[in-house]
């Protein structure tokens, strides 16, 4: 079961956390998107420790995977808006 924790919260973590960093990018009201990437960057680290953090909490595992993959699609959708206005 930890490895099974260890895989969601590794590989679901990245992605949620990729996700994430490309839709504050492309949100973020920087004037430099350098400036914007930059920032995302760093948020990106907090976001996959909490992630992590998370993962290994009380959670059940089927509850931690449809948590992630929601999260995960609503992001994707939100980066396709995002670029089609860009």
């Amino acid at each position: 079961m930890k490895k099974i924790r260890f895989i969601l919260a590794s590989f679901g973590g990245y992605l949620l956390t990729s996700l994430a960093t490309i839709t504050l990018t492309l949100g973020l009201p920087f004037e430099n998107k350098a400036e914007a990437t930059l920032f995302a960057s760093m948020i990106s680290f907090m976001i996959w420790l909490l992630i992590i953090l998370y993962a290994f909490s009380n959670v059940q595992i089927k509850k931690l995977f449809f948590q992630l993959a929601s999260v995960c699609i609503t992001l994707f959708i939100i980066n396709n808006l995002l670029m089609l206005e860009s």
